[in-house]
């Protein structure tokens, strides 16, 4: 098996928890409460900015091959996305200057100090760490991408997208190519457990927020 299928099978049913929450299926029938999703689309915002810094972090211990094909196809693709993105928060009414003066959720929060972590012990770590993000999205994406509601299936068709394929094959190619160990089931696993943290935490939007 590759490493990617081990890894994946080792998170057991946490990965149906995580790319079948409660949270996807009311955006996929439509029913998911507009206000949680523009908390989500907030703390997402967030993230992705610590991610992207996690990554580069990262790239500087990982094989020039690999890290390559997988930063130029980000920023082939990186238009696309932000597309998207920029449309959404458009239509929700969320400013950049919102997103800068909104605190971190705790699930938030301790999910990207996890993935800036595993960059600094090593490419390997972190790869481990941040495929479950990728993935996973790339499935909900196909999941929810035929919802009733347009910002729903709007934000899921980038997901679901060819563009975004090609980032979730660049990567789990470069996860394939490490030969599996089981320290690597640690923060996989774990990243999975914030990944579900993350979309309870949109739901409840009870969290504290640490600036």
């Amino acid at each position: 098996m590759k490493t990617s299928e081990i890894l994946k099978e080792s998170a057991g049913d946490l990965w149906n928890k995580y790319t079948r929450h409660e949270f996807l299926q009311k955006m996929k029938d439509g029913s998911l409460d507009i206000n949680t999703f523009r908390y989500y689309l907030i703390q997402d915002s967030k993230y992705v900015e610590i991610m992207l810094k996690s990554l580069l972090t990262a790239s500087n211990k990982g094989p020039i091959d690999k890290v390559s094909n997988i930063l130029s196809i980000i920023f082939e693709t990186r238009d696309k996305g932000m597309e998207v993105h920029s449309w959404l928060l458009s239509k929700i009414g969320i400013t950049h200057e919102e997103i800068s003066k909104t605190g971190f959720s705790v699930s938030n929060y301790a999910y990207t100090r996890h993935l800036y972590y595993y960059a600094t012990l090593g490419w390997d770590y972190f790869l481990a760490s941040w495929s479950p993000c990728m993935w996973g999205y790339y499935e909900i994406g196909t999941y929810v991408k035929d919802s009733p509601n347009e910002l729903y299936s709007k934000w899921a068709e980038f997901y679901a997208s060819d563009e975004y394929k090609k980032r979730v094959d660049a990567i789990l190619d470069a996860l394939d190519s490490i030969q599996y160990r089981e320290e690597l089931k640690i923060p996989f696993i774990d990243s999975v457990k914030f990944e579900i943290k993350f979309w309870e935490s949109a739901l409840n939007r009870v969290e504290t927020d640490i600036q």
